[in-house]
């Protein structure tokens, strides 16, 4: 039951920390073609749908480590180990991949066609991070 229990919350959890990046796309450009005073509400818009992976992200973490300790798996299996790996390189590029880029929203460093391109890039290689991770944990490849 525990297991069933915790397996959903998982899988509820990688949809909501995955599917918020698919929505960034028609928001990014929608930018391209915004008035300067119609650029904050995107930026705020922006923010706010990372906010909610990165928190969909610690239920995800939380329950996949539920998982491994109640399902018998081992952390050193060869899908789970690999998972870990990525999962630490994601938590490190989402840290480093957004916030410095908004952050200069508003400010000199504030290059339109830049900051657009830089967050339209950030996005899919976020999203190429979580579905590595999404296939590791669904087809559970075995390289060991």
């Amino acid at each position: 039951m525990f297991h069933t229990l915790f397996l959903y919350i998982h899988v509820l959890s990688a949809v909501v920390s995955i599917g918020p990046l698919f929505a960034l796309i028609p928001i990014l450009k929608r930018m391209e073609k915004a008035r300067e005073s119609e650029m904050s509400g995107f930026v705020q818009s922006f923010q706010s749908a990372i906010t909610v992976v990165k928190h969909a992200g610690h239920v995800l973490v939380i329950s996949g480590v539920m998982l491994i300790v109640i399902s018998g798996w081992t952390w050193t299996t060869s899908w789970v180990l690999l998972t870990n790996i990525v999962m630490v390189g994601s938590i490190v590029f989402l840290a480093r991949a957004f916030k410095p880029t908004i952050q200069t929203f508003g400010t000199a460093q504030y290059n339109r066609h830049e900051f657009i391109l830089k967050l339209r890039r950030k996005t899919w290689q976020y999203i190429g991070l979580l579905l590595i991770m999404l296939w590791l944990m669904v087809v559970k490849p075995s390289f060991w």
